[in-house]
């Protein structure tokens, strides 16, 4: 009587399942591309599929789209995104949707993208540290052209106080490689953030996003 009971719970259980899959592929973006993906989350158990929560990984969000109770045999929608903005290279990401499903209480989603530019930057970030108010920063930055096709660099846009910004070619070949320099007098203490958007005549990518910070003691 005993198994028949246990027998009965198991098969009486909410059964959560993502029918678009839990290994999501995004493929190649450029970066500062922004992805929004619906799934859909359906019961296919005996009992109600409570869903208790929903958490993402650093860089990319998750929201559940409908009711958190899901009755045997329906849907829900859950909604992830991700913004490649600073991001270079092979990137993996996972959202996790907590539920009464005790075979799969944590149930994991992972995705993928090769986040790409038309320019490459090294480094990607630029972070002065450990400035003082009185201090004149200085850096510099190589920049590549990623393509296999001309790429002019037009000008640059930021509101970041302090920074001055210059090149040394604004017009790069397949492959070819400009240093790109930084002055930095800071305004204020404590830390600054902002973007230095780079705007070029590549069609596929107009704009490109720099992060910037820089701390001041």
């Amino acid at each position: 009587s005993l198994f028949i009971i246990s027998a009965l719970i198991v098969y009486s259980q909410p059964k959560i399942e993502v029918l678009e899959g839990t290994n999501l592929d995004f493929g190649e973006m450029l970066s500062g591309a922004k992805i929004d993906k619906k799934l859909t989350i359906k019961n296919r158990g005996k009992d109600t599929l409570n869903i208790q929560s929903v958490q993402a990984s650093c860089g990319c969000t998750a929201a559940l789209l409908s009711a958190n109770v899901i009755p045997p045999g329906n849907t829900g929608s859950l909604s992830i995104g991700f913004d490649s903005k600073g991001f270079d290279g092979k990137v993996h990401k996972t959202v996790t949707i907590y539920s009464n499903d005790t075979s799969k209480s944590q149930l994991l989603i992972t995705f993928t993208a090769n986040i790409t530019s038309v320019l490459k930057f090294d480094p990607q970030l630029i972070y002065f540290q450990n400035l003082t108010l009185d201090t004149t920063a200085t850096m510099k930055l190589k920049v590549r052209n990623n393509t296999n096709e001309s790429v002019e660099i037009v000008y640059f846009d930021h509101k970041i106080q302090g920074l001055q910004i210059d090149i040394m070619q604004r017009k790069l070949m397949p492959n070819e490689i400009t240093e790109l320099f930084l002055k930095y007098i800071p305004t204020s203490q404590g830390i600054s953030q902002g973007e230095i958007i780079v705007n070029t005549k590549n069609k596929k990518q107009p704009k490109i996003p720099l992060r910037f910070f820089a701390y001041v003691k």
